[in-house]
């Protein structure tokens, strides 16, 4: 399958592709005219590097995550441990979220909001 096709059947870039494959997570066979062709086998890592990177995975964890997927002889405990700490990153991550929700509307129900320059937003964004 070319890189336009596989791009297309991924719902990703070609450029994307062409990163990982820089990264050195996939690879690519190439014809004569240097075409980049992806095989079966290229194609599922791909599309399992697709899914992980839309759970949240980095690419680094990806990288890992591939490694292990490759292994047939690889222990659960392992994917279970890089994904649980994934999760606990992810808890972590919504909890900032919250509060910085939390600011921000108590920021907006501070504002009046009316034609007067007077702004109680842009006086806590510049505070010291």
């Amino acid at each position: 399958m070319f890189i336009q096709q596989v791009a297309k059947k991924l719902n990703i870039t070609t450029r994307s592709i062409r990163h990982y494959e820089d990264l050195g997570i996939i690879k690519s066979d190439r014809l004569e005219n240097n075409y980049r062709v992806y095989d079966e086998k290229n194609y599922d890592k791909l599309k399992f590097l697709v899914r992980a990177r839309n759970l949240g995975f980095s690419l680094k964890e990806c990288k890992e995550l591939i490694k292990l997927f490759e292994n047939n002889t690889r222990q659960s405990s392992l994917v279970r441990e890089i994904a649980k700490k994934k999760l606990n990153d992810l808890k972590l991550q919504i909890k900032e979220l919250q509060n910085l929700k939390i600011s921000l509307e108590w920021l907006v129900n501070k504002c009046p909001g009316n034609e007067k320059p007077d702004c109680p937003i842009i006086d806590e964004l510049a505070k010291d």
